[in-house]
């Protein structure tokens, strides 16, 4: 019966091709077919999942003084580097000079020690001093290199308090929140301004536990098998991150997904629904290109070689795979030869049949 219909149906595909061949004095070589087998390819299940920044963070403020200059505001993008908020240095510059004085006075005394313990051990040497006394001068002297180093540390300190005053960007981003206002006195510790970074992202989906459980009992799990679909594309996974406890309101697991810094992702922001694909086992099935497959509406149909002629099946089709192949769901067997391109081998059937 239904190859009975493939003159009807191949006339339909080859009507509009008709006009290319008729003045060919050759026909067209037999098309190419291929042997269905049953394969076993990686089974996926798809999930929602929200786009998020791994940069994220609060700025807060690491010394006292009151907001000079806000330079930034919401939804500005900065460069790493540069100055977001600049507090008053008065008081700071102050404690940098006074401790730059110290240093002065420390140096000033340790140079005097160091010279008194240097007479004095020459005194020692020609039984003129006491050792009593060269010990004191020692002690002097070792005290008054020790106050060097402290008063060091301390216009050390003074420098990066004066540093501080310069708020600036960790890295390059996005302002999302300000806190403060010019004008304003800050204090250490007061969070001043968030932002995030558009590169990299990570998809941050809930996994129903059954499959969290599957793929946490796995040995080490294939990145390459973990997919982030945007915009109609495939973005490839850098990591994947399991939560270790689950969701008791919705039973189910938190992942956290990297995706590959590439220049791919340029579209990608965060805060943007996606799909992610995870590998659930291993799905068994027969599997065609797309170019062996004649869609008609919601009806499938593909060429079978029998008794050397093509005869029209019915199939039944399932889920597109990654590669472009269909998965067929019934109407085929293994071991029968089927079109590799429907188009090529209609026409090869129409010219045979006009032959005849």
């Amino acid at each position: 019966m239904l190859a009975n219909t493939l003159p009807l149906i191949i006339a339909a595909m080859v009507f509009s091709l008709t006009s290319l061949t008729a003045n060919s004095e050759s026909a067209p070589s037999q098309p190419d077919t291929l042997t269905t087998q049953v394969q076993s390819i990686p089974h996926y299940v798809t999930l929602e999942a929200k786009l998020e920044a791994i940069k994220q963070s609060t700025v807060s403020a690491q010394t006292q003084g009151i907001v000079e200059m806000v330079n930034f505001d919401i939804n500005d993008k900065v460069e790493a580097g540069q100055v977001l908020i600049l507090i008053n240095s008065s008081q700071q510059r102050a404690s940098l000079s006074q401790a730059k004085a110290a240093l002065a006075q420390a140096q000033a005394l340790n140079t005097d020690a160091q010279t008194i313990l240097k007479r004095n051990h020459s005194l020692l040497t020609k039984r003129t001093l006491s050792q009593g006394e060269f010990d004191s001068s020692l002690a002097r002297a070792n005290s008054a290199e020790a106050s060097v180093l402290a008063a060091e540390a301390m216009v050390k300190q003074a420098k990066e308090q004066v540093s501080y005053t310069r708020i600036t960007a960790p890295y390059s981003g996005i302002v999302r929140q300000r806190f403060v206002q010019m004008g304003e006195l800050v204090n250490p510790g007061q969070p001043v301004m968030t932002g995030f970074a558009l590169k990299p992202l990570r998809a941050v989906v809930d996994i129903p536990q059954k499959l969290a459980t599957k793929l946490s009992t796995q040995a080490k799990l294939d990145n390459n098998l973990i997919h982030i679909i945007a915009n109609g594309k495939h973005y490839p996974a850098s990591q994947f991150t399991l939560f270790p406890y689950a969701d008791s309101r919705y039973s189910s697991i938190r992942a956290r997904i990297d995706l590959a810094d590439s220049d791919d992702t340029q579209g990608l922001i965060p805060g943007a629904w996606v799909q992610v694909q995870l590998p659930s086992g291993q799905q068994h099935g027969i599997y065609l290109p797309a170019s062996a497959i004649l869609q008609q509406g919601e009806v499938a149909s593909v060429l079978v070689m029998q008794n050397q002629d093509y005869k029209l099946r019915y199939v039944r089709l399932g889920q597109t795979q990654q590669d472009g192949r269909i998965r067929i769901m019934s109407g085929l067997e293994a071991g029968e030869q089927v079109a590799i391109d429907v188009l090529a081998a209609a026409m090869s059937a129409a010219v045979n049949k006009e032959a005849l």
